[in-house]
This record gives C-alpha cells, sequence and structure tokens, in this order.
C-alpha cells in the first residue's frame, strides 16, 4: 500500500469521504463515504497527520489540481487558491477522461491494494464492491473494450499479474455465467470469488510471474494451500458469502468431474466455471520464463470436458470470448495481420482492426474487417511476439 499525505485544510463537516483517511501505518482513521460529523472530532484530525492510499485518491488529487490552478488563472486571492475544491465529477464521468488502458490499469492498482489489505478491521471489502461493481458496469457498457485490453496485456506483461489475472478471469465468468443462465445472484458470488481467490497467495503470484526462479518446495505447498487459505483468510476478514466463499475454496477442486454440470450444487458449478476460466487465462498469459499459448490452442484444451469434446462449461467459455479472443493476433486471408477488437457472430468470426500489411509493412491507417467476409477470414493466430506494432488502443476500439 502506497501513501500520500492529505492535508486536513480539505477536510468539511458532513460531507462524505472520497476515500479512506489513513494514519502514518496506514491504519483506517475513516472509510471511504463517512463523514466528519462533528467539530470535536473534526479537531482531532486536524492534529494528526493523515494520509490516503495513493490510488484511490489519485483522481480527487487531479482534479483538486485543477480546480487550483483554476482559481489562480481567474486572479483568485490566496486563501482561495488553498481552499479550492475539486470539481464535482461522478466516477462515470472521471473514467470517460481515461483512456482505456489508464482506466483499467487504475482498477488493477485499486484492486492489488484491495487484497493486500484483506484483514479484520480494514475497509477492503467495500473497496472490493465498489471496485466489482464499476469493472461490470464498464462491461456492460463496452463488452469488448475491457477483454480486448485485459487480454492484450496478459500476453504481454507481468506487473501486478494477479490482479490483472483476477479481473480478466472475473469478465470472463461473468459473460459465460450469463451464457449458461445462471442467476444474477449466482453471478455476483462468482464474481467475488473471480476477484479473491488467490488472495492467500498474492505475492507469491507475483513474484513467480516475473521471475526466473523455479518454486521451491515451501511455495508449492503454499500453491496447493491457498484455496483453503484464501477462503480462511476472507471470513476471517469479513466475507459473509457463503457462495463466494465455498466457490473459493473449490476453484482448484477436480472432484466430479463427469458428473453433469446441473446435477452439482451451486457452489461447485460455479467452482467448476471459474476452474476452467482460471486455466484458460492463466494459458494465454507471460511469464518471465514462458511465452504466452495461442488463444486458440488455449481455448480448444480449456474448453475440452473429460470426453476429450466441449462440454456445458466449454461451450458457454467460447460463446463467451470466442475462439479469437479480442486482444490477439490473427492473420487474415488476405494476408493482412491485425489485432481482434470485437467478438463476432460466432466464435470464429471476430471483427479485426488491421496494423500489418501482406508486405509486412505497418499500415498508416488501420481498417476494421468483418472475418464473416470471406477475403478477410482468420487463417490463424499469430504471436504477440511476432507483433512489432504497438495498438493505438483508443483509436481502435473507436473503430467499432
Amino acid at each position: 500500500m502506497k501513501l500520500v499525505p492529505f492535508s486536513a485544510r480539505h477536510l468539511r463537516l458532513d460531507e462524505p469521504l472520497p476515500f479512506g483517511l489513513r494514519d502514518g501505518t496506514g491504519r483506517l482513521l475513516l472509510a471511504a463515504g463517512q463523514v466528519v460529523g462533528t467539530e470535536s472530532r473534526m479537531a482531532e484530525l486536524v492534529k494528526e497527520s493523515l494520509f490516503s492510499e495513493e490510488s484511490e485518491s489519485a483522481d480527487w488529487n487531479r482534479r483538486l489540481a485543477a480546480a487550483m490552478d483554476a482559481a489562480i488563472r481567474q486572479g483568485a486571492a490566496l486563501r482561495d487558491v488553498v481552499s479550492a475544491r475539486p470539481e464535482a465529477a461522478s466516477r462515470d464521468t472521471a473514467a470517460t477522461q481515461l483512456t482505456l488502458a489508464e482506466h483499467w490499469e487504475e482498477m488493477v492498482l485499486q484492486l492489488d491494494a484491495a487484497l493486500r489489505d484483506v484483514k479484520p478491521g480494514t475497509d477492503w471489502r467495500t473497496r472490493l464492491m465498489a471496485l466489482h461493481g464499476r469493472a461490470r458496469q464498464q462491461s456492460q457498457r463496452r463488452p469488448d473494450a475491457p477483454l480486448y485490453y485485459l487480454v492484450y496485456e496478459a500476453a504481454h506483461s507481468t506487473v501486478k499479474y494477479s490482479s490483472h489475472h483476477a479481473l480478466l478471469v472475473m469478465l470472463i465468468c461473468e459473460h459465460a455465467a450469463a451464457v449458461l443462465g445462471w442467476p444474477q445472484a449466482w453471478i455476483d458470488s462468482l464474481g467475488r470469488a473471480a476477484l479473491t481467490m488467490n488472495v492467500a497467495m498474492l505475492r507469491l503470484q507475483d513474484q513467480l510471474a516475473s521471475t526466473h526462479l523455479a518454486p521451491t518446495a515451501d511455495m508449492r505447498a503454499e500453491i496447493a494451500a491457498h484455496p483453503a487459505n484464501s477462503e480462511r483468510m476472507l471470513a476471517a476478514a469479513g466475507m459473509a458469502d457463503a457462495l463466494t466463499l465455498a466457490t473459493v475454496r473449490l476453484h482448484h477442486d477436480t472432484g466430479n468431474a463427469d458428473q453433469p454440470l446441473s446435477e452439482l450444487p451451486p457452489e461447485r458449478q460455479l467452482a467448476r466455471l471459474l476452474r476452467r476460466v482460471d486455466i484458460f487465462a492463466a494459458k494465454i498469459s507471460r511469464r518471465a520464463v514462458r511465452k504466452p499459448m495461442s488463444p486458440v490452442q488455449a481455448a480448444r484444451e480449456a474448453c475440452l470436458g473429460v470426453m476429450g469434446v466441449p462440454d456445458e462449461i466449454g461451450g458457454a467459455l467460447l460463446k463467451a470470448v470466442g475462439l479469437y479472443p479480442p486482444g490477439s493476433f490473427v492473420e487474415l486471408a488476405s494476408g493482412d495481420i491485425g489485432i481482434v477488437v470485437a467478438r463476432g457472430r460466432a466464435a470464429n468470426l471476430p471483427f479485426v482492426a488491421t496494423l500489418i500489411a501482406a508486405s509486412g509493412n505497418p499500415l498508416g491507417e488501420p481498417a476494421l474487417r468483418d472475418t464473416v467476409d470471406r477475403r478477410y477470414a482468420v487463417k490463424g493466430s499469430v504471436a504477440p511476439d511476432a507483433i512489432k506494432v504497438r495498438p493505438p488502443h483508443d483509436r481502435l476500439m473507436a473503430l467499432r
């Protein structure tokens, strides 16, 4: 957790806090949304050295700086500049001012910070619920954009691996659960389980993803025990959703593999989907010790049931991400190479933005191709390392 100073002069009586206030040790003094309700409490806080978590307060501080700059340009007195307030902006309004990468990297940082704070007496659960709602809202508004960015980043970066992975798994799980027709209460629990399933090995997972060190015996034991340990941590820290807790505990369990999905209790249905998506997302992700697997190969392996053919979970997963997921590279029948920007009407018929011409030269202007057209049919996947062009994410998203 990275703390930044917060000046008590910005506090106002009966005004909800935009983020949590902490002392120099990181101990939470007031949670986001709470108010300073009395003059005496205000006087106590003024005497404290106050801090906020950087990832939580970054947007508020940006808006504060903008308000102070505006006051200076208008020739305001110094006392008015110092007392300037951030311009009112909803989270959705602030989010639209961020690029696609900035928006999702901010959420990665917030999730990482919340998961590192999973312990009794903190506001981690409130922050997690808010982030879950925000991620879902953005996914519902622009279903392909989050998948595009997180799939692309999974293949190119190991930074904050665990939180990137958790967000990607959550999005895919919720898409697939909707395909399966599961009730919203199940999808809510499943999403929370995806975000928190690896909390007990958060630091270890980040370490292993970014280094070439082979896991020691102690590390392997920690990995094996993390489903049960994560459940215990979450329960002790205040997670009251029994279905989420059970799903976290079972998300690596391979029992009842040959039993039809509908015959399983809810927690085993959710855990079966979570396990399959977890495997798929891990396969298409880069590690320091290996390159990402082709999404086509990963989909084939993750979508097959015990009989070697796509089962109910596999079918839902294919519909959720496609055979060529947004964010992955493909070669077209025309010889052009592009990046998938959106799922299409079938798993093998995505929308593709071309980046490199058949001649091998980068294209000045990407073009959107519907691969239903045989001239632009997908010929096959292309390894991320083979592409030297960095896609202009926001421009490509605007094409579709």
